[in-house]
């Protein structure tokens, strides 16, 4: 008599226990994907630079590249136009990291060299702890779209 008793215990368990681990794995990534945004400096930008419309513009997407400690790999979509640097993540990693659009007159840059590759830092008047480092390519092809050609 106990072991059917045991078994749909487990079967009516089954179903709970299914719902917390999806909103346990929500939660977690959510978290983690905002501790990125953070700690990385996109929050920081965000609250300067928010896109306030959408971008019209040359665009490369699943781009790689390095704001602070986190690693963005090939997720960013980033853009340029004559009036400024657009940068965006893939959906999934929307949370705490809205587009941004910011102005070439409050970007600066400067290139270095990262172990075995080079890269262009793009510097932010308005939050000067966040930069983004794209390899050098890359980099060249944003500040080309700056002068549009």
């Amino acid at each position: 008599m106990q072991e059917p008793a045991n078994a749909l215990w487990l079967l009516l368990m089954f179903p709970l226990i299914c719902i917390l681990f999806i909103v346990f794995f929500i939660t977690l990534w959510n978290f983690v994907v905002f501790l990125i945004a953070v700690i990385g400096g996109w929050l920081r930008l965000a609250q300067h630079y928010r896109a306030q419309a959408d971008f019209e513009g040359t665009k490369w997407p699943m781009q790689s590249g390095y704001m602070g400690l986190s690693r963005y790999r090939g997720v960013l979509t980033i853009g340029a136009n004559s009036q400024g640097l657009y940068l965006a993540v893939f959906p999934l990693f929307r949370i705490a990291h809205p587009p941004l659009f910011i102005p070439w007159s409050d970007i600066t840059t400067t290139e270095r060299q990262r172990l075995w590759a080079s890269y262009l830092d793009f510097n932010f008047a308005q939050a000067p702890s966040a930069r983004l480092s794209v390899r050098k390519n890359l980099g060249e092809k944003l500040l080309a779209a700056r002068s549009g050609y």
